[in-house]
């Protein structure tokens, strides 16, 4: 049962991002951490 995690034009150019593609995980990390996500950043948000 190996089900492939797709990257749904995930913008996120972070290196080695354990996360990358899943925003959901990326978002509650970066939270948690009182810091902003990539996208977040670029969005100026």
């Amino acid at each position: 049962m190996s089900e492939e995690k797709e990257i749904k034009n995930c913008p996120c150019t972070w290196p080695g991002c354990d996360r990358h593609g899943d925003c959901e995980a990326c978002r509650a990390y970066h939270h948690a951490l009182k810091q902003k996500t990539s996208c977040e950043q670029e969005k100026g948000g």
